[in-house]
């Protein structure tokens, strides 16, 4: 435990200072300049990922060099280029097949890294076509998470409650203890109003690193315990990707029709939609340490409800806010 605080608080206290000399010497470049779609105002910063994927990556060789190979340790390592593909795009909006094709390749050394896939044989058809929909279902999760970075504070908080819940239940630190530490004090940059965002690097490494966590589990029930976890980051995109697609709008165009945007537009405040999904992201992670997926279950129905109340209740509405992007 005393180990575990000091790599934490050390991991903390460096990432503190890198951010700051990351905002202070920020070039054009790398200033997220709004637009109509954006939720923010003025221009910020984004790229802070670049730090936190940089100290894992960079624990994580020290750690293999020291203690030898094991699946952890490399994971971080083999999402360098993911994360190279996420400063381009940072930099200057990459094409989207090239984005989704990195994210699929990734996704297929994540699964072969994965405990919960170690006897899985693609040695018939039926084994191939399930390969493949678990690798795009990788990669929907990553473009999700990607998508729901778009309020002050959102995905950073509730991605540090998801796999440091993850951790704790699979028993995996080292090198995630520093991703931790370094998360944790970018969440207080990116708390409104934000100081700093993370990217698309930041958002993609994060979602890749907490699948890798959760294919170590032992079994598909402890895997899926894990997964609903980040069910208020997966349910807002899918709901919204399904409702655009059958008013005929391009999926693939950017928007402002998620429920927390909505919420925004409607007027509430970046922390408030962050404490909601915050405050449902933490019933998940409790639900998993004490409970069994049967309470989880019922989580998720209520998780659903509460939504359903929000999105009909207290956002703008779906309709309203398509009608006025037009």
């Amino acid at each position: 435990m005393g180990y575990s605080l000091i790599i934490l608080i050390f991991s903390f206290l460096i990432s503190n200072k890198l951010y700051k000399q990351f905002i202070r010497i920020s070039s054009k470049k790398f200033l997220d300049i709004p637009n109509e779609r954006s939720m923010h105002s003025s221009p910020i910063p984004r790229g802070g990922g670049i730090i936190f994927s940089s100290i894992t990556i960079f624990s994580s060789l020290i750690y293999t060099f020291i203690f030898g190979y094991s699946n952890i340790l490399i994971i971080p390592i083999s999402l360098i280029p993911l994360c190279v593909v996420g400063i381009l795009d940072d930099l200057y909006s990459l094409k989207p097949f090239i984005k989704y094709l990195t994210q699929f390749i990734i996704s297929i050394f994540i699964f072969f890294l994965g405990d919960l896939f170690i006897n899985f044989n693609i040695n018939n058809y039926l084994n191939a076509l399930l390969f493949l929909l678990i690798i795009i279902f990788f990669t929907g999760i990553i473009n999700f998470i990607n998508f729901m970075d778009g309020i002050d504070g959102l995905v950073c908080s509730c991605m540090l409650i998801s796999i440091s819940t993850s951790c704790i239940i699979l028993g995996i630190d080292k090198n995630i203890l520093f991703l931790l530490g370094s998360l944790l004090s970018f969440t207080i940059f990116n708390w409104q109003p934000a100081k700093l965002f993370m990217g698309d690097i930041g958002s993609t490494f994060l979602a890749a690193i907490n699948i890798a966590i959760i294919i170590q589990s032992n079994d598909l029930i402890e895997a899926l315990g894990l997964l609903l976890i980040l069910t208020p980051l997966l349910i807002d995109p899918f709901v919204c990707i399904i409702r655009r697609y059958f008013y005929s709008e391009n999926i693939f165009k950017a928007h402002r029709l998620h429920l927390y945007q909505r919420l925004k537009l409607a007027g509430m405040n970046d922390a408030k939609i962050c404490t909601i999904y915050i405050f449902s992201t933490l019933l998940f992670s409790i639900s998993n340490i004490f409970f069994n997926i049967k309470f989880l279950l019922m989580i998720f129905l209520i998780t659903i409800s509460i939504g359903i109340y929000l999105d009909q209740k207290i956002s703008q509405p779906f309709i309203k806010t398509l009608n006025n992007s037009k």
